[in-house]
């Protein structure tokens, strides 16, 4: 019996040790200047990306963030492309292995980890 137990706690501690994290990719964005652009370029990344990613965009900060669940999937590529094809460019672009699901939490992320990535300021 006490082998049995010993073999399904390691079963679940396997299981938990396989998920993998959220993530978030956030980039800086250039050409947005309303937000009439921050609604455009949220939108692309929603059609592209589908309702299960948490989408953050700020045209002040001139920065985009997609937050992907943990069993979700996305590039610097995926990235690149949207903002291409929606009619911006990209500058620089980092991953991260935090979820960043509002300007609030890219704020303070931001902040605690300077040189992260360099926004634009007005």
């Amino acid at each position: 019996m006490k082998k049995i137990k010993i073999l399904a706690l390691s079963l679940i501690i396997l299981s938990f040790t396989n998920l993998k994290a959220a993530e978030s990719i956030m980039g800086s964005v250039e050409g947005m200047f309303c937000i009439e652009c921050q609604k455009k370029l949220a939108k692309a990344f929603k059609d592209e990306f589908g309702s299960n990613v948490s989408i953050t965009v700020s045209w002040e900060k001139g920065l985009g963030i997609v937050s992907v669940p943990n069993d979700g999937k996305i590039t610097e590529a995926d990235f690149k492309r949207v903002v291409e094809k929606t009619g911006f460019k990209y500058g620089e672009i980092k991953k991260t292995s935090n979820s960043i699901n509002n300007i609030n939490e890219a704020t303070s992320f931001l902040d605690k980890n300077p040189g992260f990535l360099t926004l634009k300021t007005f």
